[in-house]
């Protein structure tokens, strides 16, 4: 990063101790924030979005330990399909895969949602909705941002109980949110009908990723022995939210008990009064977490250096496992959820 030392979120493996996924994006976020600002605003030209997602999968791979299981593709695959990565959070038999494709804000607050592939000019909006499907994810955009803002979106899921209370006092853990890719769907239809795409209204109803995948979604001073079932619900149910409302299945937030899952405890979830909201979710999001497909357990077998092929093309895998309790230490939340040493 350009500018002044953004504090790295502390491991000390000789002792065992490792960040929280979560304080480790909220890092990546506000690293991300800081470079974007600097490259815009004090030190141009500012970096493209590989150099961005290509640090922030090392990031994840550093500091979050062996945890983590990263495997790259080749750059010419992510070309046939319109999605740079797939990130799975799992527990080592369910978890939640989102298939990712990485938008920078222009210096003006615009991204170019509507970009095309090949020689068709397929949008690349539809065939990231297409083969996330195939391949179990939840499509989303990973929006690189370099302001902050308040309200919407955010401010609904998180009083829905959707999102965890881990923010950065600077408001840089806005550097880097989700944004559903069915929602970005419709803003390329509106475009098609000769409408502007509405960029702000886009990024306002984009979540914090850290918030959206906490591992800690208690309060600031809540115990860490969470189990992984409990972690894995907990991010299903904001990433359901999260598609729904994208989807326009939901104009609102609202907390309940989630459908299918049992004699679980009740999570907010986005609904509306007198319409099944599981009914409407697509496949993968139904019920609840769901077993991993034969390709992530494939790779949780595999070495690093010699994954086997996706099934999907794709520039790289990014594997986390919120199974192993033991690895993670109280955080110190004097500021976020980012650790100071």
């Amino acid at each position: 990063m350009i500018g002044p030392a953004f504090p790295l979120p502390s491991t000390d493996p000789q002792v065992g101790q490792q960040s929280s996924l979560c304080e480790v994006l909220m890092w990546i976020a506000g690293d991300t924030f800081h470079w974007l600002h600097n490259g815009h605003h004090r030190y141009p030209p500012a970096p493209g979005e590989e150099s961005f997602t290509d640090m922030n999968i090392r990031h994840l791979r550093q500091f979050v330990g062996d945890r983590v299981k990263v495997f790259q593709f080749t750059k010419d695959q992510e070309r046939q399909n319109g999605a740079d990565w797939e990130m799975w959070i799992h527990n080592r038999t369910h978890g939640v895969g989102l298939r990712i494709q990485a938008k920078k804000a222009s210096k003006q607050s615009r991204y170019p949602f509507n970009y095309t592939v090949g020689k068709q000019s397929v949008y690349q909006c539809d065939l990231l909705v297409q083969h996330a499907l195939a391949v179990g994810c939840v499509p989303v955009y990973l929006l690189y941002n370099h302001w902050d803002w308040d309200g919407g979106g955010e401010e609904m899921a998180a009083k829905a109980g959707l999102l965890c209370d881990h923010i950065a006092a600077d408001g840089s853990h806005h550097g880097c949110t989700l944004l559903s890719a069915y929602r970005v769907q419709s803003e390329v239809g509106r475009k098609a009908g000769g409408r502007n795409v509405r960029h702000k209204v886009l990024w306002a109803e984009s979540l914090p990723w850290n918030r959206v995948l906490c591992d800690r979604r208690g309060a600031a001073n809540a115990s860490p022995s969470r189990s992984s079932s409990e972690i894995v619900s907990g991010v299903f149910a904001a990433v359901k939210g999260l598609t729904l409302v994208g989807m326009d299945r939901s104009p609102t937030y609202s907390a309940g008990p989630t459908p299918g899952l049992g004699a679980r405890k009740n999570v907010a979830h986005a609904q509306t009064p007198d319409v099944d909201r599981d009914d409407d979710a697509p496949a993968i999001l139904r019920g609840g977490p769901h077993r991993l497909p034969p390709h992530v357990l494939r790779l949780l077998e595999a070495h690093e250096a010699e994954p086997p092929a996706p099934p999907v093309p794709t520039v790289a895998t990014v594997l986390v496992d919120v199974s192993d309790d033991r690895a993670q230490t109280t955080p110190n939340w004097v500021e976020g959820c980012v650790r100071y040493r």
